[in-house]
């Protein structure tokens, strides 16, 4: 099982900073950090504290991707992409910035080759991926990625429809690998995450509901690094 670590820079989505997670490298021994991240704003931080305490950074952005982005039908998910080397943070950096300049503010895959992302990683995320909103949404979500050999993740946090999504991608004959979503460090830290996620997920002036917030993860206190712990030893 890999850790997938995401920190403040993803606004919204967790409460852990970058010294937070440094912490968590340093007193746990890990050679190595993989950091899944919304934007590059903390790209940079993270990349300058962790060569200074020689801990290898992997770093992914989730971005949001659709197959032509001429169909207004078309729902966008979302893609997880890894850098391999300095060329991939490059390549990286210009497809984040061509998913924001977009009118569908999605990365358009049609329009790339196998060749461009051949210093990339491609990974589909257990969550908010297109086997997750065909589950859930009818279908509306249609994307050709098999040339570029993704990995699919696998997570079991004790959501309600995990054990939908899990025999859907294993029945896909596809590769996959098992990982752990880091928001917090321990779960009695999950009630200040939620606020933190409901302040953050305010919309049109109005506060948050709790009844219905429709905010990701508000139902599990297992995204979190003791739960990785427990799970693994």
């Amino acid at each position: 099982m890999i850790p997938l670590f995401k920190s403040q820079f993803s606004i919204g989505n967790s409460i852990l900073t970058a010294e937070k997670i440094l912490d968590i490298a340093k007193l746990n021994s890990l050679e190595r950090v993989v950091l899944v991240e919304d934007s590059f704003y903390g790209f940079r931080v993270f990349n300058n504290l962790f060569q200074e305490e020689n801990i290898n950074l992997v770093f992914g952005l989730r971005i949001s991707v659709v197959n032509s982005g001429t169909d207004e039908n078309e729902r966008s998910s979302k893609l997880v992409i890894f850098a391999k080397n300095n060329e991939g943070i490059q390549d990286l950096k210009r497809l984040y910035s061509s998913a924001s300049l977009n009118d569908c503010n999605s990365l358009i895959l049609s329009e790339y080759s196998k060749e461009d992302f051949k210093n990339l990683k491609v990974c589909v995320p257990f969550y908010d991926s297109y086997v997750f909103n065909n589950l859930f949404y009818f279908g509306l979500s249609h994307i050709d990625i098999k040339h570029l050999d993704p990995v699919y993740f696998i997570e079991d946090n004790n959501h309600p429809f995990d054990f939908q999504i899990k025999p859907v991608i294993e029945g896909l004959g596809v590769k996959t690998q098992t990982v752990k979503t880091i928001l917090h460090h321990n779960k009695d830290e999950f009630a200040a995450s939620q606020m933190y996620k409901a302040a953050c997920n305010r919309s049109g002036g109005r506060p948050p509901t709790f009844q219905s917030p429709n905010l990701n993860h508000f139902c599990s206190d297992e995204f979190c690094w003791e739960s990785y712990k427990d799970a693994t030893t």
